[in-house]
Order: structure tokens, then C-alpha cells, then sequence
């Protein structure tokens, strides 16, 4: 596909820059009203951009996980490849001798004939997989005939009504059943039951009629062949990728529909807002699956069709047919097109690419306006006439954007253009008087009509230009009320398009930009940035490459955003500060530990002798840059933003990096092996320490603390020292030892018996603690399963079989798990490593130990911990392991039993839980959590 005039472009871009930076940015003539030069530039606050230590390697220190992705290919791939296998089977299966040409649509309805005639003297026999396949392929298409755009190509119609008939002929044929073909567990099918059509189920009359049709004539004025259709389904396919984009905006719409009740909710229970976190992680996650999920749909779309490389192509190949017509016309009569393989795709690229220089500023240095009509004509060697009809239609199109997509300053003249449209087509007074009729919102109402995403595309798009412009030292100033009422207030949007256009374009954009190109996502490639901030991965590649055409990905996205704030519009203003507030808090917690840690005199964590705790700590406490003051608070906590930061905070700095803080010095290990042999001797109930209840309960599966089930009394120290990283074989001797140790009420200190530890340490992985962080991280779905809808539900709702199904399924249960792990979410970790660090060296000031570990000599403090550990295994956790009275066996004339509960239930209940809290946890939810279908969940 020809690449038109990159070159060109970029110089021109260089010369622009030029051009701002000697003007100062005072702006320049801008066209269309927008998008020029910023109306003001200002020096760009960038030092104020990054606060704290910029981690010299985000990942150092951070135990790496290998991403276990299931690549399952989107139902649009499956439905690709049901109607190619279904084809080639009905080819492939009839003999040479029937007659027809092989090459056209017609002859599917002659081989189901000739399989019905075979069949009945027993000479043929249907593999059964072939009606899946076509059930599949019936299915989609006739989605795609309901919508808007899909009944006008005759090729296709005339497609589905052959497909249809060979239903009816091929599903009363006898079919092969082998019942010996065994599943594989490879990666492409374990969620492939997700996907399946239900062999059972009830299905639609209208798409699989039980009675017989009649036969499709032949269409001989049909002139696409079998493969031209299977890749040339472009109309139809585009129509299946937004019914799918308005699927998933609806689920998002849900989420914070659903997050709006909470804070009112939260206030009639008297519960701290703070509990409002989890809510706002849950639709956060759950949207940014649906952006990942439309990618994914995006690129496939566009490896099925090279040609639409860009929303508006798409959008071209939908909404001007009568245009395409057209121009064709033109070409065919006064160009030559011989040279070019697809005149059609030629035209749909050109029309995409006209609509694209019009979604644009005309002060974009990157629009083509000037010369996208010369260079098509050119191109099919159109003559000079011919060029001024062609130059008329784009025109055409530039109109039928302003009525379209209208910015306020474009209102007189959608004005004029609305009464001139009326004069011609009266018969399309609606269409022309309210605009935004290029989708129609009974089929698409989430990104349609009111909400239309097509609008929230030119917004994107002309805010390109301004991007374009800022020279690199200066920041956007915009030019407030030029997209609405101005400032900005709450509680009054009902709509996007309008409401929500001023709030949009002069303080969330600017402010991302900003944060784009010298705040912490544009400085900084932060671990997980993929997984977990796909929104803000997708912003930053629009503000470094402003000239590329926006992507529906990264439109979707914004629009999201969009739909977050008007469904959350009623505590849009207080959810700000509370969010904030909570952000702040976090970080709050971490300097109150560190600082207490400084005046602890036994670790090593004050001292910054410890790279774990050190690098992690750094890393961490320098997510605190998504959160500046410099930056307007509308658009870092509007509920998306402040979600996704929250997510990315909660799941990579708390969960990810708080693993490796929370047992960089063992203190994890120590603290939660007593904490289990007081409880399996009863020394200790259950409740009577809540902080470390929750923290066993959480860590129950980790390898690194346990490695196996949990230990009962007998191999409390040999359990221990595995744990530790010593063979098994070493660890039942330094186990018989400690049993010796206590009988005989002997002091073991041989600390040369840890060169047995051979073995390497089991790390704490996040993804064995919780599940949530495996879905979102690892994004491992292998296991999940669909426990809000039985068949009946399913065919009901009618998402089986589509894209929206597998989404649902995924995102419901990751939700779930969030749910679920709140009570480990919400605490912070690298806090509690800190408190646990001071309860294991408060622990060995209260039994006396020091004096034994050092032995006449100043040891280093690298090697105290492993010399308390001895201490610890072979005399506190042996005495609980192998006493007949652990609760007043006494060493060094202390009960070991009695003095360490007493010490251990004293240290954690004294903590605030403001130290150690940063959310407060609330099972099952404020509200009902928001679950696609959550009516009709059935029990577990």
C-alpha cells in the first residue's frame, strides 16, 4: 500500500516547530478554529514534572514472572476461519463430475444438493463440525444484516440466503460423529468452551429456520467469487467490530453506573469512603481489559484488510457508499485504473484519507487537504475534469463532517449548512437537523447519538494539531469556553457530545499531554505498563507521534473516560478530593515506616544496607509522580484516571514490589511460622491478632513461606529451615537437633550449621498470593469459569458466540477476585514488611538473644539475621515443635510459649490500622458488585 508523502510531512512539521518557536506560540491562523498553535504558550513546569529519585532499573529487584497469555483468537478470527473451512468443505467434498463453477457463491447451493441426493442412498455422510461452522458463520453475518450498514451490498445478502438454505438442507443430513477425538490442552482451547455454540441450545428461526426455504436463484450479476467475498467481507466486518466497541462501551457504562451508587451508599452505612477504592479499581480493571480487548479486535480487523489501516477508512467504507459510487464513476470515465489491483480498496483509502484531513485542523502540519486529491488523481490518471468533479465530492465530505461532528465554532455554519440540507433532502430532517446520524443509536446507543464516538474522534484528532505545534519548552494554555460554558462545572452533563466537550479539551487533554511528555508516563517505562495502564500507554504514543492518524483503540479509551465521568456525574467533584486524598495517604504510610525504621538500631533496612528493601522503596515511593499537584486534579482523579493509577499503585507497587519489601529480610517468614505454631498449639485464637490473621490467610499458598501445606507440630523446624533455603536432608538434622536442644535445655548456637543452606530461596510471587494480580499481569484465564449464566441465560442474552462473551467471563471473574482479595489489596505492604521488621528485632531484644549472637565479637549486620534465625528455629519455634509444655518451656529462664504471644498479640494490636490500611476493605462490595448479568448468577 502506498505510503503518501511521510517525508513531506515531517518537514513540514520541523518547519512549523520552527515557525511557533520564533512567533513565541502566540498562536496562528488556525481554520477551522482550533488546533493551532496553543492560543497561549507558557514555559512548561518541568522540573515540577518528577519529584524523588528516578529508579536507575524499574525491574531490578522485582521478581520477574512469565506472562502465561492464552493468544485465543477473537470470534471475529473464528468466525474467519469457520467460513473459509466451510467453504473448502463443500468444494472439497463434492466430485468433479457436478456441475457449476467451483469460483462462485452459487455453487454451495448446488453441493448441498448434491450431499441431500447423496445422502439419502447412503453414499454420503456429514462431518459434524462442518455445522458448526456454519452455524458460526450464519450467526455472525446475520448480526451484521440486523445493524445499519449490513443489508446493502447484494454479494453478501445474496451470500447469507445461500448459507441459510444450506442449513436447512445440510442439518437432517446423517452425520459422522467421532467419538474418539480427545480435546488438547493447548493454549488455544482451554477457553475454548467460552467461545463454543451450545450443541443444545434454542436457536434463533429466523437464522436457522427448522423447515425448509427455498432455493436461491443463481445471481449471475453477483460478481464476487468464494474468495473475493471471504476477503472482501470489509462492510461487514466493521459493522461486527462496532457492534462489538458498543458492547463493551455498554459494560463499561455499567460499571460506573454502578460506582456512582457507591458513596452515597457508603455515607447511609456509615462507612469510611476510602471503601469507595475498590469500586473504582474494579471498573478501572474491568475497562481497561475492554480497551486491550478492542486492540486486539483492531489489529485483526486490519490484518484481515490491510487497507483499513485507520478509523476513518473504516468509517468511509460504512457511511459513504452513494460517495464511493461516485467517484468510481469519475475514475472509470475519465482516469485509468488498469494499473491498480482494487479500484474499490483505491477509493476507500482515498475517501478514509479525505475524511481523516477534515476530522483535522487545517493548521495541522500533518494535513494533507491541499494534496490528497492531487495525489489520487495522479495516481489513476485522471484528467483535469474529471480532478474538479473529484475536488467537488470532497468538499461533499467536508460538510457532511461539520454536519456530522459540529464544534461549537463551527455552529454557523452547520447552521447554513442544515438549512441548505433541508431545502434538497427534506426527507432527511432528523439526520440533517441533529447530526451524529452516521451510527444509529437504536443499534449503537453507547457510542452513538448523544454519545457519539465519532465526535469524541475529531475532538482527539484536532487536539493532534496543538500537540503538533507546542514548541518543547512550553506547555498547552487553553483557550477556555471556545467548546462550551466555561469553567467546567458538575452536575449538569447528560450527554457527552457538548456536556462534556470543554472539560475534555481544555483541562483533561492538556493536562495528559503534559503528563505525557514530562510527567512520570512520559519519562519513564514503568514494569507492567502494558497489563495495567493501557489507557495512558496509548496516550503517550498520540503525544510523541501527534501527526499519526488516532486509533478506535485509543479513541475507545478516551471515550471511556468520557462515559466514566457523565455516569459518575452526581459525586464527580467530591470522588476527586476522596480519591486524592486516599493516593496521598499511601505514601504517607511509607514515610511514616521509613522514618520509624530509622530509629531502629537492629536492621539493616535503616541503612540502606539492604538493596531489596533500598531499590524497591525508591521505585515505589516514585509512583507518587502520577499524583503532582502540578497536574489539575479533573484529570488525574476523574474515576478512570483514578482508577487505573489506583490499579497500577495496588497491583504493581503494593502487591508486585511489596512481596519482595515485605520478606526482604526474612521477617515475613519468621513472623508467620510463629504466628502458626502458636495457633496449631492454641496459644494463640483465631481474631486475637486480626493483622496477622489476614496476612496468614493471604500468604496460605505462597511456595516461598511455606513450600507445601501448611506445617504441623513435628516439623515446625525442619519446615522452617527448607523454607530457609536449606536441603531437606540438612533440615531434618538441624530439626533433631533443636528436639535435643529443648529436652536437655541446652543453648544450640553452632551457627556454621547454616552452610547447609544450599539451596536457593523461594521468592514471594505475587501471582501464587492472588488471583487477580495472575488475570491482570500474568493474564492467565485458564481456569476460569462462567458462574453468573447457565445455557438457558446464555442463549437469552444472546452474547454467546460473540466476543463480548469471553470479556464478560474473564472480566467477571477478575473481578471476583479483587473482591474477594480486597482485605490483602488494601493493605499496604511495604508497610507491614516495615512493622514486622521491628516486631522480629523487637523479638530478640525481649528474649535476651544478643549476647548469643554475637559471641564475644562484633559481628557484621549482614549476618545477624541468619544468627537470629538459628535462635528462632532451634529454641522459640523448637520449643513449640517438640515441648510437652510449649506454652512454659523455658529457655534462658523465659517461657517460650507464654512470652512470645504475649509479645507478638501486644506489638500487632497496639498498631493503628491507619498505618497499615490504605483502603478500607468491605466484603462483597459496597454495592452489589457491578456483573454482567449478576441478576442470574447461579450458586457456586
Amino acid at each position: 500500500m502506498p505510503q503518501r508523502k511521510k517525508g513531506r510531512q515531517n518537514n513540514k512539521k520541523k518547519k512549523n516547530n520552527k515557525k511557533n518557536n520564533k512567533a513565541g506560540n502566540k498562536g496562528n491562523g488556525n481554520g477551522n478554529g482550533y488546533g493551532g498553535a496553543p492560543n497561549t504558550a507558557r514555559q512548561a513546569p518541568v522540573g515540577q514534572c518528577l519529584e524523588g529519585q528516578r529508579p536507575s532499573h524499574f525491574s531490578e529487584n522485582i521478581n520477574g514472572h512469565d506472562s502465561c497469555q492464552d493468544n485465543v483468537p477473537s470470534f471475529y478470527v473464528r468466525y474467519k476461519e469457520a467460513t473459509k473451512r466451510f467453504m473448502d468443505y463443500m468444494i472439497q467434498k463434492t466430485p468433479e463430475y457436478v456441475e457449476g463453477n467451483r469460483k462462485s457463491v452459487n455453487f454451495i447451493v448446488v453441493a448441498a444438493d448434491w450431499m441431500a441426493e447423496s445422502a439419502t442412498s447412503g453414499s454420503f455422510v456429514l462431518d459434524s463440525s462442518i455445522l458448526k461452522d456454519l452455524k458460526i458463520s450464519i450467526r455472525m453475518r446475520s448480526r451484521a444484516a440486523k445493524s445499519i450498514f449490513g443489508g446493502e451490498n447484494t454479494g453478501h445478502v445474496h451470500l447469507l440466503s445461500c448459507l441459510v438454505y444450506c442449513w436447512t438442507v445440510l442439518v437432517s443430513l446423517p452425520q459422522l460423529r467421532d467419538e474418539d477425538k480427545k480435546e488438547t490442552a493447548t493454549a488455544a482451547n482451554r477457553f475454548e468452551v467460552l467461545m463454543e455454540e451450545e450443541e443444545e441450545e434454542e436457536m434463533d428461526e429466523n437464522m436457522f429456520p427448522s423447515t425448509p426455504v427455498p432455493r436461491p436463484k443463481p445471481m449471475p450479476e453477483v460478481a464476487l467469487t468464494i474468495e473475493e467475498l471471504k476477503t472482501a467481507d470489509d462492510r461487514t466486518d466493521i459493522t461486527l467490530f462496532l457492534l462489538n466497541l458498543n458492547g463493551l462501551m455498554g459494560m463499561v457504562r455499567n460499571h460506573y453506573e454502578s460506582l456512582c451508587i457507591s458513596l452515597p451508599t457508603l455515607k447511609s452505612m456509615d462507612i469510611h469512603n476510602s471503601a469507595m477504592v475498590e469500586a473504582t479499581i474494579e471498573a478501572a480493571v474491568a475497562t481497561n481489559m475492554a480497551i486491550q480487548q478492542v486492540q486486539q479486535l483492531e489489529m485483526e480487523l486490519q490484518q484481515q484488510h490491510p487497507h483499513l489501516t485507520t478509523p476513518y477508512r473504516m468509517i468511509s467504507t460504512l457511511v459513504l457508499p452513494e460517495i464511493t459510487k461516485d467517484v468510481s464513476r469519475v475514475v472509470r470515465e475519465q482516469g485509468d485504473s488498469t494499473d491498480i489491483p482494487s479500484l474499490e480498496k483505491e477509493i476507500t483509502i482515498f475517501l478514509g484519507d479525505c475524511l481523516e484531513c477534515n476530522f483535522r485542523s487545517r493548521s495541522d502540519p500533518f494535513n494533507d487537504m491541499d494534496t490528497v486529491v492531487k495525489f489520487f488523481c495522479t495516481k489513476l490518471k485522471v484528467n483535469e475534469h474529471g480532478a474538479s468533479e473529484i475536488q467537488e465530492i470532497c468538499h461533499k465530505i467536508q460538510n457532511s463532517v461539520v454536519l456530522e461532528a459540529p464544534m461549537p465554532y463551527e455552529m454557523q455554519l452547520t447552521r447554513y449548512l442544515r438549512k441548505k440540507g433541508l431545502s434538497q433532502y427534506p426527507d432527511r430532517k432528523d439526520d440533517i437537523l441533529k447530526g451524529h446520524s452516521w451510527l444509529m443509536p437504536t443499534m449503537l446507543p453507547n457510542i452513538a447519538g448523544d454519545r457519539s464516538i465519532i465526535h469524541t474522534l475529531r475532538l482527539i484528532q484536532i487536539f493532534g494539531a496543538t500537540i503538533a505545534n507546542v514548541a518543547d519548552d512550553k506547555f498547552i494554555e487553553p483557550k477556555r469556553g471556545l467548546f462550551g460554558p466555561t469553567r467546567w462545572c458538575a452536575g449538569r452533563a447528560t450527554k457527552i457530545y457538548g456536556d462534556l466537550d470543554e472539560l475534555f479539551m481544555s483541562d483533561i487533554l492538556p493536562q495528559w499531554f503534559l503528563m505525557c511528555r514530562d510527567g512520570i508516563i512520559g519519562k519513564v517505562d514503568l514494569p507492567r505498563e502494558n497489563e495495567l495502564l493501557t489507557l495512558f500507554v496509548l496516550m503517550r504514543q498520540f503525544v510523541k507521534a501527534p501527526g499519526s492518524p488516532v486509533s478506535f483503540s485509543l479513541t475507545f479509551g478516551l471515550h471511556a473516560m468520557l462515559t466514566a465521568i457523565l455516569e459518575t456525574d452526581k459525586i464527580f467533584n467530591e470522588s476527586l478530593e476522596i480519591n486524592e486524598t486516599i493516593f496521598n495517604d499511601y505514601f504517607q504510610q511509607l514515610e511514616d515506616v521509613s522514618y520509624s525504621l530509622g530509629s531502629e538500631r537492629d536492621t539493616e533496612l535503616s541503612k540502606h544496607k539492604n538493596n531489596l528493601w533500598t531499590h524497591n522503596m525508591t521505585m515505589v515511593a516514585f509512583l507518587k509522580n502520577f499524583g503532582l499537584d502540578v497536574f489539575d486534579k479533573r484529570a488525574l482523579w476523574n474515576p478512570l484516571c483514578a482508577g487505573t493509577t489506583f490499579s497500577y499503585l495496588c497491583i504493581f507497587g503494593n502487591l508486585e514490589a511489596g512481596c519482595t519489601m515485605i520478606d526482604c529480610q526474612h521477617q515475613l517468614r519468621i513472623t508467620l511460622h510463629l504466628f502458626n505454631a502458636l495457633k496449631i498449639n492454641g496459644i494463640i485464637k483465631e481474631d486475637q491478632v486480626p493483622l496477622l490473621d489476614q496476612i496468614h490467610k493471604s500468604f496460605k499458598k505462597s511456595r516461598g513461606v511455606w513450600e507445601g501445606p501448611l506445617p504441623q507440630r513435628g516439623e515446625l523446624v525442619k519446615r522452617f529451615w527448607i523454607c530457609f533455603g536449606m536441603n531437606p536432608k540438612d533440615a531434618k538434622k538441624m530439626a533433631e537437633n533443636s528436639k535435643l536442644a529443648v529436652r536437655r535445655h541446652e543453648v544450640d548456637t553452632n551457627f556454621e550449621k547454616m552452610e547447609g543452606r544450599n539451596r536457593k530461596m523461594n521468592p514471594v510471587k505475587p501471582a501464587e498470593i492472588a488471583t487477580c494480580y495472575r488475570r491482570i499481569c500474568n493474564r492467565d484465564f485458564h481456569d476460569v469459569l462462567d458462574k453468573y449464566h447457565n445455557d438457558e441465560q446464555r442463549q437469552r442474552c444472546g452474547i454467546k458466540g460473540t466476543d463480548l462473551y469471553p470479556y464478560i467471563v474473564r472480566s467477571n471473574d477478575t473481578l471476583d477476585a479483587i473482591d474477594y482479595e480486597q482485605h490483602l489489596l488494601s493493605l499496604n505492604l511495604p508497610a507491614c514488611g516495615a512493622l514486622m521488621e521491628h516486631f522480629v528485632c523487637g523479638l530478640g531484644r525481649a528474649f535476651q538473644w544478643a549476647p548469643h549472637l554475637d559471641e564475644e565479637y562484633s559481628i557484621p549486620d549482614y549476618e545477624k539475621r541468619p544468627r537470629f534465625s538459628v535462635m528462632f528455629a532451634q529454641h522459640l519455634l523448637g520449643a513449640l515443635d517438640f515441648a510437652d509444655d510449649p506454652f512454659n518451656h523455658e529457655f534462658l529462664k523465659i517461657p517460650m510459649g507464654k512470652a512470645s504471644s504475649i509479645f507478638m498479640s501486644g506489638f500487632f494490636n497496639s498498631i493503628d490500622p491507619a498505618c497499615f490500611v490504605w483502603f478500607q476493605a468491605v466484603r462483597g462490595g459496597v454495592v452489589p458488585g457491578c456483573r454482567i448479568f449478576q441478576a442470574v448468577r447461579e450458586d457456586d
